[in-house]
């Protein structure tokens, strides 16, 4: 019997269960699809919120925290599992000069680095291809990314290494009860017991605690285009009215993302592509020559303020919520999981975790 169950194969889910596993704990992972299919695999792997200014304190003090923590997390990874999350820092442009004053803010805040670039010939020197209408833009010279599919082959392939077990294709019915704690989870071929259960989820996650908690966690769906380049032709991530691209290292451009609350409903249409094509190429025009290779979409797990649930459940004891992340899971998802291994390992947490409980205003 392990002495934690974690239901959801996502970034968030690998991560907690990775945490916890080196706390201690024999731990297996339960997934209702592919691990990483949903999410974690859609996203386009910002290591930053993409307007930070704009977030709360509790965002902004988790995602510092992951930005410390992704260089050893990625080399770890790649020990274990002879993967590459291709961790680089691109840097962001925000062509939104409306937002220059937060931002500063923000970065004296925060001690980040960051300037207004006033020049066509400065912006040039950053990143060619821009579109020569862009002659003023935001620099954040230190906004990492990482390859979000790589990150999730390599989290399963270190907790493979680490001999954590993971249940794919397998749902989770009920989460199992005896007195006032629980007992384990139910899926439709077996039930499985452990004293402690966190429900890691996603999107899905108020589904799995239908009838133990009321957690507003939402679909948001986000649609996507990746166009097919040659490396180098576009080197730094820009950022334009909540419309980005991404270069990554072997030449592929990602371009997003849609803002959709469409509850469940995960197809592509026509209409978005069209968007994102058209706002993707006002920012760099080379990309009008690149085809595009693929188009898809994701459910985000939202919650109002975009502040997750990384908590207890305040009345059934050995079940935690660890859910909400809304855009941000590979942002937030290693400090996040470090808070969450503290709390169910009875541990003096980081930092102060009030704002994650099903109390705070979500």
């Amino acid at each position: 019997m392990p002495d934690c169950i974690v239901i959801g194969g996502g970034v968030i889910g690998l991560l907690t269960a990775r945490a916890l596993w080196q706390a201690g704990m024999d731990v297996t992972v339960i997934e209702r699809g592919c691990l990483g299919g949903e999410s974690s695999w859609a996203g386009g792997g910002i290591v930053s919120p993409l307007y930070p200014w704009r977030y709360n304190d509790a965002i902004n003090l988790l995602a510092e925290h992951s930005k410390q923590l992704y260089p050893d997390l990625v080399a770890s990874l790649h020990s274990d599992s002879g993967i590459d999350c291709e961790l680089l820092n691109s840097g962001m442009l925000y062509t939104d000069m409306d937002e220059w004053a937060a931002a500063e803010d923000w970065a004296k805040r925060w001690r980040h680095p960051v300037e207004v670039i006033e020049s066509r010939s400065a912006l040039e020197v950053i990143e060619p291809a821009l579109h020569p209408d862009i002659r003023r833009a935001i620099w954040m010279p230190d906004v990492y990314q990482v390859r979000n599919p790589r990150l999730v082959q390599a989290l399963h392939g270190s907790l493979l290494a680490s001999g954590i077990h993971c249940l794919e294709h397998t749902e989770v019915i009920e989460i199992l009860r005896s007195g006032g704690g629980v007992s384990g989870v139910c899926t439709a071929r077996q039930s499985l017991h452990a004293k402690k259960v966190v429900v890691a989820s996603g999107a899905w996650s108020a589904n799995v605690m239908r009838g133990l908690a009321n957690i507003a966690v939402q679909p948001v769906k986000g649609q996507m285009l990746m166009f097919k380049g040659e490396p180098g032709r576009v080197r730094t991530m820009v950022l334009s009215r909540g419309h980005y691209i991404i270069p990554r290292r072997d030449g592929h451009v990602l371009a997003g993302s849609t803002l959709e609350n469409v509850g469940f409903d995960k197809q592509i249409t026509a209409g978005a592509r069209q968007t994102l094509s058209a706002d993707a190429c006002a920012l760099v025009p080379e990309l009008a020559d690149m085809p595009i290779e693929r188009h898809w979409s994701g459910l985000r797990p939202g919650t109002e303020s975009g502040i997750p649930y990384i908590c207890t459940h305040p009345e059934i004891e050995g079940l935690y919520i660890h859910a909400g992340h809304y855009r941000n899971g590979i942002v937030l998802g290693p400090a996040s999981a470090q808070l969450m291994a503290e709390i169910v390992c009875g541990e003096n947490t980081f930092c102060d975790a009030s704002a994650y409980t099903i109390a705070a205003d979500h």
